[in-house]
């Protein structure tokens, strides 16, 4: 249902003496707006009074090795994703003790490389020590089946043995590695 207007229209020589209202500009003027970062360029460009280019940018994010600079600060952030070596004993230890519910803890909660390689060594060895264990306290071993209690021992040491040697591996690269690499490394292993 219309509503229908109470109060009469202008009359004819209010309308063409007075102009209608400014409207505020349509959408395809706020749509080509420059970014900030050009608006800031193009100010400074105005207040010095000459047309320099603009910086160029970087393809990727450089780490503090590669641009030579050593603040105190964003080292030390570099470093507390990579861990120490008291993360990875200790994440080792829980593991291995707390066998596959300290593995999956140690994995969710923790959040350094060093904590989750050692995570993954102490789930390795636990599970080679659980082979040992059910192997010589059960009747399960058989002449058929010996095979595969050998082979479970022998993947639980690979998985031991892997994850130390790839967590060394990674502490002796760490400077060398730029930080996308380095936010790799924590997000995909």
């Amino acid at each position: 249902m219309m509503s229908v207007p109470v109060e009469p229209p202008p009359d004819y020589e209010y309308a063409v003496s007075h102009p209608p209202p400014v409207l505020p500009p349509g959408y395809q003027v706020a749509a080509i707006l420059p970014s900030y970062h050009q608006a800031e360029i193009d100010k400074e460009k105005l207040l010095a009074g000459h047309d320099a280019p603009p910086p160029p940018r970087a393809t990727r994010r450089e780490s503090i090795a590669e641009r030579g600079e050593w603040d105190e600060e964003e080292r030390d952030m570099d470093l507390t994703l990579l861990g120490t070596d008291l993360a990875f004993f200790t994440a080792f230890l829980a593991a291995f003790l707390f066998n596959w519910v300290g593995f999956l803890l140690l994995m969710c909660f923790c959040h350094t490389i060093a904590a989750r390689y050692g995570a993954l060594a102490g789930f390795g060895l636990s599970l080679s020590k659980w082979t040992l264990i059910v192997k010589r306290s059960t009747d399960m071993v058989r002449d058929e089946n010996a095979w595969l209690w050998w082979l479970v021992l022998a993947f639980g040491f690979l998985i031991c043995m892997r994850a130390c040697a790839q967590f060394v591996q990674i502490k002796r690269s760490w400077r060398h590695l730029s930080s996308s690499a380095r936010e790799r490394l924590f997000f995909f292993y």
